[in-house]
């Protein structure tokens, strides 16, 4: 069991979000997000050093339970608590009691960086801060498009919220490239001085976080705000990366909130399929689990939630492994987070439509799930981005990947052939960056999610995870390009039907005991898994019916009579 399987059955989890306002949703989040927290016991030591418990934290199930909660959580404890570690334990000890009372939620952590403007660019930054005669900066916004865009700023809860603040660093009229700054936003209840946030509207199908827009009008910091030196870089965009690693960390541990987002789609589905009876052909009711178009979607989900969860323990190995190219463990949590994002939503949306008109109601959680992780795979690096980046660096050889561990499997020969095409297709021209956006580029994210495909494959070989729950991701991975493999002889489409059939077969009896091994049931609360579920849930519901109307005694014959 995990260390909240007791936690979700609380009344904090046990609410129902969906019929509560949105400030009222926000602050449910924010204590939410802090028992989370507190129960997973994570110190300054585990988010500066990534231990396992930190890693491990992304993948208990409670953690898709509400999707604003485990966001406010990984800003606190990986980017805002994670940057401040690094500092605290070199340079700055000073810093050492500000993560502490971020970790017990003393203090709400934020992480500005990117501008409404910039997006992707932000490199060119254009918020300033200018070192000023008294050693002091002033941090300021120039322009409404270049306010910092989307972490949620305002006052909640009463706790002082602070923020690392990234700005281009000006000295003596020079720009010395962007820098962290550690900054106060507000008290819990008010704004700081020349700090302004608007409040953006909800996003809409998730859980609401106050993401806002935050700018900064000559706002005086003392020196002690600066996170790091002044000195000038010969290296400045190198510096600017190492000084956002954590995004990096956080490519590879909020992609893996897949995990516990395929385990629980997959069982809300499958308790709803055992439930719901459809009359067969021969008047007998059958649950209609015994549909193959129910089994299908089903099966693939569990089968990659155990093999994304082998993947995982292998990208944590190589991300660890200092002796690596920093680019090269950067490349591994980008073909993660591609890998499992594209599962967990192919997912998300197939077995939401199988559910037929419940699965469109935020109460049996899997339309969210698919907002949410819509937002993962923006948040920490947007998935098509890192992939471009990716591609182009490996083509111009900067750096290379870990090869496959089992090079004559049929998908590690269709990453190497759409790398061997792209490769190809730059080198017949002489223009490298035309032919790469013009022919490549549209390609990239499939060509990253191939690589994701052989590295899930491998580790979940590597490490022993059942063959039919490798054969079945295995064919579904060769369905996402169904065609190079036909093109190639390795399978007409007929086998290819025949090979999952086959590996569905071996899976599908094992249902429940897959289940059990997921230790997902505790955390599940969508009303459609059983009928008991869906009786306590209806008795919650307004009830709206005709009006009690009273019928007046019939007139008794004297009555009648007088009246007369």
């Amino acid at each position: 069991m995990t260390s909240t399987s007791q936690l979700c059955q609380s009344n904090l989890f046990k609410r129902r979000s969906e019929l509560l306002s949105r400030d009222a949703r926000v602050v449910l989040s924010y204590e939410r997000a802090r028992a989370i927290g507190l129960a997973q016991g994570i110190t300054l030591l585990d988010t500066l050093n990534l231990t396992q418990k930190f890693w491990d934290m992304h993948i208990d199930p409670i953690m898709v339970l509400d999707g604003a909660a485990s966001t406010l959580l990984t800003i606190q404890y990986n980017l805002v608590a994670g940057t401040l570690a690094q500092y605290a334990a070199t340079t700055r000890p000073d810093l050492i009691s500000v993560v502490k009372d971020i970790l017990r939620w003393n203090v709400i952590g934020q992480f500005c960086l990117t501008e409404l403007g910039r997006g992707l660019d932000i490199f060119r930054m254009k918020t300033s801060a200018t070192l000023l005669p008294t050693g002091e900066f002033d941090l300021h916004t120039p322009l409404p498009s270049d306010a910092k865009f989307m972490p949620p700023t305002i006052p909640v809860k009463g706790l002082p919220c602070v923020a690392i603040v990234f700005a281009q660093l000006y000295v003596n009229g020079e720009c010395r490239g962007p820098r962290p700054f550690l900054v106060n936003i507000n008290d819990g209840y008010h704004m700081c001085n020349g700090v302004t946030s608007k409040l953006l509207p909800p996003r809409g199908g998730s859980n609401p976080v106050n993401h806002a827009l935050t700018s900064f009008n000559h706002v005086c910091l003392p020196p002690s705000a600066l996170l790091g030196d002044l000195a000038k870089s010969d290296r400045m965009h190198q510096d600017f990366m190492s000084s956002i690693w954590r995004v990096a960390v956080g490519s590879l541990a909020l992609g893996s909130i897949a995990i516990p987002d395929l385990q629980m789609s997959s069982y809300i589905a499958a308790r709803y399929f055992q439930r719901r009876h459809v009359t067969s052909v021969y008047g007998n009711p059958s649950p209609i689990l015994s549909y193959r178009t129910q089994q299908l979607p089903l099966m693939h989900a569990i089968a990659q939630a155990f093999v994304l969860k082998a993947l995982y323990k292998w990208a944590i190995e190589q991300f660890m492994d200092r002796n690596l190219d920093a680019r090269v463990r950067h490349g591994v949590a980008a073909c993660c987070k591609a890998v499992m994002i594209q599962h967990a939503q192919t997912a998300n949306c197939s077995l939401s439509e199988r559910l037929g008109a419940q699965g469109l109601f935020e109460y049996n959680r899997l339309s969210t799930f698919y907002s949410e992780m819509r937002g993962v795979s923006i948040a920490e690096g947007d998935i098509l981005g890192l992939s471009m980046r990716l591609v182009e660096d490996t083509l111009a050889q900067k750096y290379k990947l870990a090869l496959s561990t089992h090079p004559d499997a049929p998908l590690a020969l269709h990453e190497v052939s759409l790398f061997d095409d792209a490769t190809e297709t730059i080198s017949s021209t002489s223009d490298f960056t035309q032919a790469f956006m013009q022919f490549v580029q549209p390609r990239c994210q499939m060509m990253v999610e191939s690589m994701g495909h052989r590295m899930a494959y491998d580790a979940a070989v590597d490490q022993g995870v059942s063959q039919c729950l490798v054969d079945l991701y295995l064919v579904n991975a060769i369905k996402t390009d169904a065609a190079w493999y036909v093109e190639r002889g390795m399978y007409t489409r007929k086998a290819i039907v025949h090979m999952e059939d086959a590996a569905l077969s071996a899976a599908l009896p094992r249902l429940d005991e897959l289940f059990a091994a997921m230790e997902i049931e505790p955390y599940v609360s969508s009303p459609i898994i059983s009928d008991q579920s869906w009786e306590e849930f209806s008795g919650t519901l307004p009830v709206y019916g005709a009006p009690q109307v009273e019928v007046p005694a019939r007139p008794t014959l004297i009555f009648e009579r007088a009246r007369l």
